[in-house]
């Protein structure tokens, strides 16, 4: 059987398919990794918006916390202080039954089987 012999054509044109290849698959390949970076690029821009709500909406509790109006409501609520000529009440729930079984988690208790 004969061996085949490569003419300088047919060398050539072997040469020019595998560049033409190396070209297609780096071409290709740079547009995958262009389409990876523009969609690192919106979830990091997503990101940022999300965490400057958060940051104006921390910066707005914190606003509230420092404020006269938090003092006031929480020495009311947790201290019991009112002003003058304001009356003070405290609503009282009537007592759980004494054969009411309290074991469990609360929404178990709240929705029995």
């Amino acid at each position: 059987m004969p061996i085949p012999v490569f003419t300088k054509t047919t060398l050539f044109l072997l040469v020019c398919l595998l560049l033409a290849g190396y070209f297609v698959y780096t071409a290709s390949s740079g547009t995958v990794r262009q389409r990876q970076q523009n969609e690192d690029h919106e979830a990091a821009l997503a990101e940022i918006e999300n965490l400057q709500s958060r940051r104006d909406h921390l910066l707005a509790v914190y606003d509230y916390v420092v404020s006269d109006a938090y003092v006031e409501q929480a020495a009311r609520r947790e201290l019991g202080y009112i002003r003058a000529g304001e009356t003070a009440f405290v609503v009282l729930s009537p007592p759980p039954p004494s054969d009411q079984d309290l074991s469990g988690e609360w929404w178990e208790r709240l929705f029995p089987k």
